[in-house]
């Protein structure tokens, strides 16, 4: 059990943290914070310094005073002895009168053995202390302090009488005040330059930890260019070090997802990304659509055609068709050649997978129709193409082996949609009749039966139907898609010819 001696000055501490709370601000820079502690330290030190200079000041300047003061009635002690002894009235009031001439001295007092007054001169305590020993009596007259000084007139070891020398602490007080203000006033001076130089070297010392917040602000925004430049041979550097070589990592790392996403889906890349200890041979069973795209008569067409021209011509057609994909949640698993495989259900998981897939393939139809149209006002070479869909259970994951894999589906269901693909006519989409027994397609798609066709693999015929379209309000959508492609595609070509 916790110990409650224990637990209540950590609930004072929370206590005085909530009540303070509310008067400081949201956010304190870590400059202030070191430059008023610094600040704080310094005017501590400087007032404790400048506390123990000025009181030792003030004190040996008392002591000085004490000193002149007792010296003073130590002389008169001495010169008054002789006319003492001899009851010598007139010299001792001589000298008396003497010494009151004096600036520094206010008042002078002779006293017999008894303490009895023989004589005086000037200013006197009203209230005597005692007379057997030297010392001193501070008292005030109108508000000025003063200071008498007692020393005891002696003659072989006895005491005949005492003389008092009373002195103004005027000076005294006024030196002592201007001491006091110049104390005070280089304390603060140099308390203030103190402040002014903990300041600009808090903000030296903040520096690389202000770096250090752009730099992760840099890097929350996706920017993984941003680096620190300031070298320094101390933990700080070895931080900076630290995050430079983090956000080249990461740079590196982003940039090989950014290739591997266009080899395989965004979402494989990130998975493999994450852990790439992961990355092994494995599939699971899904249900999943698949559509295969396919030029018609593409290998007479390459022979008639350069390669660059070739090759130009298949990225902007398969351009269309990654477009399509992208706009139906779908997954180009691969180009094979004039063919394009796309896959809808994984590796996300989408529950509309068949009605996407359906909509991916009218797309892909309407786009090469006016990208056709497109071409061919600029002289340009067409082509069509031929689609297979199907959907079904299929195997999905990482296939090939440890030293080359690929992320793909295989099965059946596969097979038959690229038997279909291959089975179409230019400008058609075949989809087997197994795909309309879902009660949510077949209002939603306008299809037509195409007849039964033997199928290579397979003993029976595998009835088709022929999809002309999805409903209006799909179609709709669809058009919008279109027409954004068609924009980015006018706004690039004339990028080009520019």
């Amino acid at each position: 059990m916790d110990d409650p001696s224990r637990q209540q000055p950590q609930q004072k501490k929370h206590r005085f943290r909530r009540l303070l709370r509310p008067y400081l601000p949201a956010y304190f820079p870590v400059a202030w914070k070191m430059g008023l502690s610094i600040s704080a330290m310094i005017l501590l030190g400087m007032a404790v310094l400048g506390t123990l200079l000025l009181n030792n000041q003030l004190e040996r300047m008392r002591q000085q005073a004490d000193s002149f003061g007792g010296a003073i009635a130590s002389q008169l002690a001495h010169t008054a002895r002789e006319p003492l002894l001899a009851e010598d009235r007139f010299l001792l009031k001589v000298h008396i009168n003497n010494l009151v001439r004096s600036d520094n001295i206010y008042g002078a007092t002779l006293f017999d053995r008894d303490g009895g007054l023989i004589d005086e001169a000037g200013v006197q305590p009203a209230r005597r202390g005692p007379l057997s020993e030297a010392g001193v009596s501070r008292w005030t007259m109108a508000g000025s302090p003063m200071s008498t000084y007692i020393s005891p007139v002696m003659v072989n070891d006895i005491q005949v009488g005492a003389v008092a020398i009373t002195l103004s602490d005027q000076p005294i007080a006024l030196a002592q005040k201007e001491v006091r203000t110049a104390m005070i006033t280089a304390t603060v001076i140099m308390g203030l330059i103190a402040i002014i130089a903990s300041f600009v070297i808090s903000r030296r010392l903040s520096q690389p930890i202000r770096d250090l917040l752009a730099a992760t602000s840099a890097m929350r925004r996706g920017d993984l260019q941003f680096r620190i430049r300031e070298r320094r041979n101390d933990e700080i550097g070895l931080l900076i070090e630290a995050y430079n070589s983090m956000a080249h990592s990461m740079l590196e790392k982003d940039q090989v997802e950014r290739v591997l996403q266009r080899f395989v889906s965004p979402s494989v890349a990130k998975s493999m990304m994450a852990d790439l200890d992961q990355v092994t041979l494995g599939g699971r069973d899904v249900n999943a659509t698949v559509v295969f795209a396919d030029i018609v008569g593409f290998t007479r067409l390459s022979e008639s055609l350069a390669p660059e021209a070739v090759a130009h011509m298949l990225n902007v057609y398969f351009d269309a068709v990654a477009w399509a994909a992208d706009s139906y949640r779908g997954t180009i698993d691969k180009y094979m050649g004039d063919c394009a495989m796309i896959v809808f259900g994984v590796p996300e998981e989408d529950p509309e997978h068949l009605f996407h897939g359906l909509c991916c393939a009218v797309m892909i139809q309407r786009l090469i129709q006016r990208l056709n149209e497109h071409r061919q006002a600029r002289g340009l070479t067409t082509v069509e193409f031929r689609i297979g869909i199907n959907s079904g259970a299929m195997l999905a994951g990482t296939l090939g082996s440890r030293d080359r894999m690929q992320y793909t589906v295989v099965g059946d269901t596969v097979n038959l949609a690229s038997r279909l693909s291959n089975m179409a006519a230019a400008g058609e989409i075949i989809a087997a009749a197994a795909v309309f027994k879902d009660a949510n397609i077949a209002p939603r798609v306008r299809a037509l039966e195409y007849g039964s066709m033997r199928v290579r693999g397979r003993q029976e015929p595998v009835s088709t139907y022929r999809v002309d379209g999805v409903h209006a309000l799909s179609e709709t959508l669809m058009e919008q898609r279109i027409a954004q492609f068609l924009t980015r595609l006018n706004t690039d070509g004339h990028r080009a010819s520019s």
